[in-house]
């Protein structure tokens, strides 16, 4: 890939070459032996000490600067992984294609795809860092993590008492922000009995897409459309009419932390009730379309009729058991946050719909800042498991991030970011994780912004991208006027901060 042919001159143009490079190896999580390795030997040719564990994480170590000897060792932390999803249609191969990076004015985005700016952009930060040696800056431990986008294996298996560090600026923030939300992945299984199509029937595909999608936390309360949920909506119509049978099943791509832009059933139908069928699907397109006119304006509903089916779908009652899971599990927006303005406290997303030969599978992701909310929802969905009958499995926990900036650290950030107010992370960070191996750990997440992610919509704006770049270079050559032993405002506990960030 020609960056320069992207990226023109614009600055930061080692930042930019960076992104482009690790954009041409494909690194979907549970597949980033080349993107870790990639990392290893960048780190190794630039002579700097570089190893790898056995999660693949990269961590590389870099001396101070000149008149910095004296500062803290700094972790800078990024993950190496993106979420993949693609426009219908693309045919892009996320196991050895390259994403291929578009411009459009000031933006960059990916030609049908997820960009993965989430977090390459962190990424190539961290890289630019590392390569300059003309930079001011302590002593850096560079730690790129492996499958953030899942169940966060590099952060769980990272060796934080290897690391001298007290301080960790992680990079996979788009803003300022102090403390974040955690998540809790669950799925819900059942082994749905298939019985023959009824004689006569005829079989119609219904779909909805053109779904902006996203990330199920950063836009919690954007309140956008999910195309599972929809098409439930459209079901649950239709059964209050009609007689039918489903025989086919999907809904979002495999990733519960990002909002379902598509969903698609098959259905057998009495012939005496297509015309109708067809009628209700244009008239639930103009529902969603007049819903969502503000939140999710492409909304569309496909209905094709007369299609070749399969021979066998659910019966009534595995049918009916899946129409009451989706009516009643939580989806979207379940508690706001009152101290971080349009900020959510709780919410869920129904995220996977998969209806196979031997098992139904619906999963859901939810998310909070506060610990106790987040349990809460899990009740509710463990309770409505065991009223159906559904077995349900937590795939993933991974903690909320409690504000531990240390008053030294606050006082830092106010003075780089004087216009930037402290927030808070919508989406779930690795850094609740750091928290639990270090309590005395002082942590802030910060980054360039990137909008739309786990979305083939993601983008980033390159002068956004100067502002925080040259925000990041402030940081690390603005110096601690005082060691924290000496202002006694840290103790693992929070103390030296204002009250409130966490969400409880």
């Amino acid at each position: 890939m020609d960056w320069k042919h992207i990226f023109g001159d614009e600055e930061p143009a080692e930042v930019f070459r960076y992104f482009s490079m690790i954009s041409e190896i494909p690194r979907r999580s549970g597949d980033l032996r080349r993107i870790s390795d990639f990392l290893l030997a960048f780190g190794c040719d630039l002579g700097l000490e570089s190893r790898q564990d056995g999660a693949l994480n990269v961590i590389i170590e870099k001396n101070a600067s000149p008149d910095y000897e004296d500062e803290e060792p700094l972790i800078l932390q990024a993950h190496m992984d993106m979420v993949c999803e693609q426009n219908q249609g693309t045919g892009h191969d996320f196991a050895s294609d390259s994403i291929e990076l578009v411009r459009e004015g000031d933006r960059i985005r990916a030609k049908g795809t997820s960009l993965g700016a989430d977090n390459g952009l962190g990424v190539a930060f961290i890289m630019a860092v590392l390569a300059d040696g003309t930079l001011p800056h302590p002593a850096i431990e560079a730690v790129f993590t492996a499958d953030e986008e899942t169940d966060m294996a590099g952060a769980w298996a990272l060796n934080l008492g290897a690391l001298r560090g007290r301080t960790l600026v992680n990079l996979d923030a788009p803003a300022v922000t102090i403390c974040g939300s955690g998540e809790m992945e669950v799925a819900m299984r059942f082994v749905p009995e298939l019985v023959p199509v009824r004689r006569g029937w005829k079989f119609c595909s219904i779909a909805v897409n053109g779904l902006s999608g996203g990330h199920t936390g950063q836009d919690a309360t954007k309140e956008r459309g999910n195309a599972i949920v929809l098409l439930h909506r459209i079901l649950l119509g239709m059964e209050k009419q009609m007689e039918f049978q489903v025989v086919a099943l999907w809904g979002g791509a495999g990733m519960s932390s990002a909002f379902a832009r598509e969903a698609h059933c098959t259905v057998a139908v009495p012939p005496e009730n297509m015309e109708f069928l067809v009628d209700l699907a244009e008239e639930s397109e103009k529902i969603f379309r007049k819903e969502l006119h503000k939140k999710d304006p492409r909304v569309r509903v496909k209905c094709v009729p007369n299609i070749p089916g399969a021979m066998k779908g659910l019966n009534d009652g595995a049918y009916r058991k899946l129409s009451r899971l989706l009516t009643l599990l939580p989806d979207g927006v379940a508690s706001r946050n009152f101290e971080f303005d349009g900020a959510m406290e709780s919410c869920a997303n129904v995220g996977v719909l998969e209806l196979h030969k031997d098992e139904l599978l619906v999963t859901i992701l939810i998310r909070s800042t506060s610990a106790a909310r987040k349990y809460y929802l899990y009740d509710k969905v463990v309770a409505l498991c065991d009223l159906l009958g559904i077995f349900h499995s937590v795939t993933r926990d991974i903690p909320h991030w409690e504000r531990r900036a240390d008053g030294a650290l606050v006082e830092k950030l106010g003075a780089v970011y004087p216009d930037r107010p402290l927030g808070i992370a919508q989406g779930t960070l690795e850094c609740g994780i750091f928290g639990e191996k270090n309590p005395k750990l002082s942590i802030v997440a910060l980054g360039a912004p990137y909008y739309s992610p786990h979305s083939p919509g993601e983008w980033f704006s390159m002068s956004e991208t100067k502002v925080f770049w040259e925000g990041l270079l402030r940081f690390l050559r603005t110096k601690r006027a005082e060691r924290r032993e000496q202002l006694g405002l840290f103790d693992g506990t929070g103390d030296g901060e204002p009250d409130g960030a966490e969400g409880e």
